[in-house]
């Protein structure tokens, strides 16, 4: 399917925009003079969205719709709310922080970023490769803090650090990671796999030592494995839960 940009009744389609984007332009200026501004905006969003995230070295751009692809474990609402108190009571009132919503709290085990259609396939076997195991189970898990999570010098995210002593989320992820990189999808980090919940992101200097914070324990049970597309919006990105693996 070709997405198409719109304004007024002039349709555009994104290929014919980025290929030739002076005849774009010319035809939205003679429709829609004043509105030149606008479209120069739209023209670079489009640009932006055809480029999508730095593709790793190897792996071709995808075909068709752009997707953005993770996996993770859910957690469940009473933790979930929980976790919510945290924000509230430890990080709502620094205004250097971005705190995510409570309907998007997981855990990432695999982020496969912008993918196309035949890409999407290949997680979502992968999924289902996984849903055949014997036996499938849940598995206990506790958020025992705060931890900050840094790029260089500069504070990014401060996140709940989780306790798994069975080892299950380290074990399921190597198993995903496996089989995405044998499909051509993946590439594994170079940074090992640190298990955890981003529940804010820094808009700028934190000042804060989330070490230093000592809320209660949340203990819960993970019984879901899912595929998510993250949908960015102005307001913030939205999770779509595309396919699902239960956990006995």
């Amino acid at each position: 399917m070709t997405a198409a940009l719109t304004c007024g009744f002039l349709p555009v389609s994104m290929s014919d925009a980025r290929q030739a984007p002076s005849s774009f332009l010319n035809k939205l200026y003679d429709q829609f003079p004043e509105s030149k501004h606008s479209a120069i905006r739209m023209m670079r969003s489009s640009r932006r969205q055809g480029r999508g995230e730095r593709y790793r070295e190897g792996r071709r751009r995808p075909e068709g719709p752009s997707l953005r692809l993770f996996i993770a474990a859910e957690i469940p609402p009473p933790a979930t709310r929980k976790l919510a108190g945290w924000q509230t009571e430890f990080l709502a009132s620094d205004r250097s922080l971005r705190l995510v919503p409570e309907a998007q709290l997981h855990i990432t085990l695999i982020f496969l970023g912008q993918m196309g259609e035949e890409e999407l396939q290949g997680a979502a076997g992968q999924l289902a490769e996984l849903r055949q195991q014997d036996p499938l189970t849940s598995f206990e898990v506790t958020a025992g803090g705060l931890v900050g999570l840094s790029k260089g010098r500069n504070l990014r995210v401060i996140a709940a650090s989780l306790e798994e002593p069975a080892g299950r989320l380290k074990a399921i992820h190597d198993e995903l990671a496996a089989g995405l990189v044998q499909k051509k999808i993946y590439k594994r980090e170079k940074r090992r796999f640190f298990p955890h919940v981003t529940i804010a992101r820094a808009r700028g200097r934190v000042a804060l030592n989330p070490a230093e914070i000592r809320p209660d324990p949340v203990k819960f049970t993970a019984v879901r494995i899912t595929l998510y597309n993250s949908i960015l919006k102005p307001s913030g990105a939205i999770h779509q839960a595309l396919e699902t693996v239960q956990l006995n």
